[in-house]
């Protein structure tokens, strides 16, 4: 049992919390209150050696509150080298940014679905004085669209009665054109463009309704569209060469209805105009042949003369 001697003793040259706090207080205060000393961070102009070139200049001098003294921080470079500096560090960053760039365009040109023998087609090796009105039309159609910003561009349609007139080509020049011309962020992540072949993708789509609901490994009907839904840039090659069906009418309205609603543009070719016994109004419908037209502010690039490969021996 501990006595009140014992407690006395344990007790023994304690101070009691008021006296602390008031110490604590005190000192605060006498800190503040110090010749020199401030709580708040202070800015002057002073003069100050440019680590670069060593010239002497003005510069603003910052002072932030350290206790016992103030920190003070000062420019390293003059405006000058500051300047060279930064745009360096510009341009450093911009040529990292074109190597990003650079690569993500091959990766596109590769996942956009264009057909092998097309990847190297650019108007560059386009015979131009074969088909010069479609050549300065595509031409002209590429150098102004920006696929990050495509809302409201007009789209564009390739007509020929005949094969192997070029129609093929030039779209994948404007494939190649806009990717090579490309400015953008290359933190973008999914591929722009999209080059489908008509009849192909109304067979992928077909496809889809035999499906059993336990085959995981097939694409589905939505995964398809929602490949297509959205894509800055579609091209669509050869269309007409399906058998027009109920399907094919259902398949081309959701397609074009979609670029409609959200103003993206489509590129098309056919060998089908745009009314007639035979024509894109049999393969899609009226409905959808007239948002067509009205996307392309009706107009067509008609392309006439022989097949290029005939013409030039080409196998």
């Amino acid at each position: 049992m501990q006595t009140e001697e014992n407690l006395e003793g344990r007790g023994a040259g304690l101070v009691p919390i008021s006296q602390v706090l008031k110490r604590v207080t005190d000192s605060q205060a006498s800190r503040q209150s110090s010749p020199g000393q401030t709580s708040q961070m202070t800015t002057t102009i002073e003069e100050c050696t440019c680590a670069q070139c060593g010239q002497a200049f003005e510069g603003e001098v910052t002072y932030y509150p350290r206790w016992p003294k103030h920190k003070p921080f000062r420019p390293a470079n003059c405006p000058s080298c500051k300047a060279e500096l930064e745009a360096r560090e510009a341009e450093e960053l911009e040529l990292e940014r074109e190597k990003q760039r650079a690569a993500l365009r091959e990766l596109w040109r590769r996942e956009c679905g264009m057909p092998p023998e097309l990847l190297t087609r650019t108007f560059d090796n386009f015979d131009r004085q074969y088909q010069k009105a479609a050549w300065k039309a595509a031409v002209r159609w590429a150098r102004d669209f920006d696929f990050d910003a495509p809302r409201g561009y007009p789209s564009l349609m390739f007509y020929s009665a005949i094969p192997g007139v070029g129609k093929g080509h030039l779209m994948a020049s404007i494939v190649n054109y806009v990717l090579d011309n490309w400015k953008g962020d290359p933190e973008r992540v999914r591929c722009p463009i999209r080059f489908e072949s008509g009849p192909s993708l109304v067979r992928r789509i077909r496809a889809t309704y035999n499906l059993r609901k336990e085959d995981v490994m097939h694409e589905r009907e939505d995964e398809v569209y929602r490949s297509l839904a959205g894509a800055p840039l579609l091209l669509l090659d050869d269309v007409g060469k399906e058998k027009p069906s109920d399907f094919t009418r259902e398949t081309y309205w959701f397609i074009v209805n979609e670029r409609v609603t959200t103003g993206l543009p489509v590129i098309i070719s056919s060998r089908l105009e745009f009314e007639g016994e035979r024509s894109l109004e049999t393969l899609m419908h009226q409905d959808t042949v007239s948002r067509l037209y009205g996307m392309t502010r009706g107009k067509f690039v008609k392309m006439r003369g022989q097949d290029y490969r005939k013409l030039k021996g080409i196998a």
